[in-house]
C-alpha cells in the first residue's frame, strides 16, 4: 500500500526583525508588504500549494498586513502565533525582541493572553481561528487545554527531538519522545498520546540516529547542562536533527527526511509540517536574510522542494487545521 502525502506550510508571521532576532523598532511590516506578497506567495500559487499564516499580534493590528492577507481569500489558511511581549496582559510593546516562553508566565496570565489574541484575530477577520503554534515553541503544561478550550483544532509548538531552552530563566522545554506524526496529546503529558480533542501537529523535525528508538524511551533524555549535551552528541556519533525548513536544509536534506518519514509510516499516511519564518524572506529582516544572496539561497530550496514534492501523484496539500480532517 502506497503512503498519501500530506504536506502543511506554516510560517510564522512577524514583524520585521534583524540580526540575531532584535525587533525593529518602531514596528514596521516590509517582510510581508514585499516578502510574503512579492516573493512567497508567488511560489505557493505557482504550485497551487496552501500555506498557513500563523499571525503574531502586532501583524494582526497592521491594517495594510491585515489587507494583504484577506485578498489572499480562501488560498491560504490563517492562524495565530503568540510572541507574548505583544499582546495583554504584562505586555511590552517596545520590547525589542521576542524571546519569551509562554509558559514562563503564571497560568492566568498565558491564558489571558492566548484569549486576548484569539479575540484578537476574530475581531479583525469575522472568524474563530483554527490552528495555532506558540513563539519559540514554548508551551507550557496548560497550553493545549487553553487552545482547546478556545476553539482551536490543532496545535503545531512540537519539535521532536529536541529541547528548547530559555536562556534568562533557565527554562527547558523537553520535546524527546514526542511522535513525529499528528497525535491527539494528553492533557498529562504533551509528548504522549491521549485523549485531548486538539491535535498537535509536530513539525517535521528528526534525528535520524534516533528514529528507531521507543518514544518511551527518549521521554526519559535529558539533554540541558553542558556535560549532557557532550554525551549525547558523543552517542550520536555528532550528527545532527534534520528540519523540513528551507532556511536551515538545502534540498537535498529535505527530500531525504521527507523519504524518511515515508519509510518509517509503513504504507500509511504521511503528514508533513515545513516551518519557517515570513521575515526571511525580505531582505536584512532576520538573522537568516542579511544578505539579497541569502533570501535567494531559501527561495531556490524552497521552490526545488516544491517542483520534486508537487510531482508525486500521491501529493496532498493541507491548510494545518485541516490535517485533523484527514487524520
Amino acid at each position: 500500500m502506497k503512503s498519501k502525502i500530506y504536506l502543511a506550510i506554516t510560517i510564522d508571521t512577524e514583524c520585521d526583525k534583524g540580526e540575531k532576532w532584535i525587533v525593529k523598532q518602531p514596528f514596521s511590516f516590509h517582510n510581508i508588504y514585499n516578502g510574503v506578497e512579492s516573493q512567497l506567495q508567488p511560489i505557493f500559487d505557482k504550485y497551487n500549494v496552501k500555506a498557513t499564516y500563523l499571525l503574531s499580534p502586532e501583524i494582526i493590528r497592521d491594517q495594510k498586513s491585515v489587507e494583504i492577507f484577506k485578498k489572499f481569500n480562501s488560498r491560504v489558511e490563517l492562524g495565530t502565533h503568540l510572541h507574548s511581549e505583544f499582546i495583554g496582559p504584562e505586555a511590552d510593546f517596545s520590547s525589542k525582541t521576542t524571546k519569551e516562553f509562554q509558559s514562563n508566565f503564571k497560568p492566568e496570565i498565558e491564558k489571558a493572553k492566548l484569549k486576548n489574541l484569539t479575540t484578537l484575530f476574530k475581531d479583525t477577520f469575522g472568524y474563530q481561528p483554527l490552528s495555532f503554534r506558540a513563539g519559540r515553541f514554548g508551551i507550557s503544561e496548560f497550553s493545549l487545554k487553553f487552545l482547546q478550550d478556545l476553539g482551536y483544532l490543532v496545535d503545531s509548538s512540537v519539535t521532536p527531538d529536541s529541547t528548547i531552552k530559555h536562556k534568562e530563566s533557565n527554562k527547558v522545554i523537553n520535546f524527546f519522545g514526542s511522535p513525529y506524526q499528528p497525535y491527539f496529546p494528553s492533557l498529562k503529558d504533551f509528548r504522549k498520546k491521549g485523549k485531548m480533542k486538539i491535535l498537535q501537529v509536530p513539525v517535521t523535525v528528526m534525528h535520524k540516529k534516533l528514529l528507531s528508538l521507543p518514544l518511551w524511551l527518549k521521554r526519559g533524555f535529558v539533554v540541558d547542562k553542558s556535560y549532557q549535551h557532550i554525551i549525547f552528541n558523543y552517542l550520536t556519533k555528532f550528527s545532527k536533527q534534520t528540519w523540513l525548513r528551507p532556511t536551515y536544509a538545502d534540498f537535498d536534506e529535505m527530500k531525504n527526511i521527507t523519504d524518511d518519514m515515508i519509510l518509517k509510516a509503513k504504507g500509511k499516511d504521511v503528514f508533513l509540517c515545513m516551518m519557517f519564518h515570513s521575515n526571511e524572506f525580505e531582505v536584512g529582516m532576520s538573522p537568516y536574510s542579511l544578505t539579497e544572496d541569502n533570501v535567494t539561497k531559501i527561495l531556490d530550496r524552497l521552490d526545488t522542494y516544491l517542483n520534486w514534492l508537487t510531482k508525486k501523484d500521491d501529493f496532498h496539500s493541507l491548510g494545518l487545521s485541516e490535517i485533523k480532517t484527514k487524520f
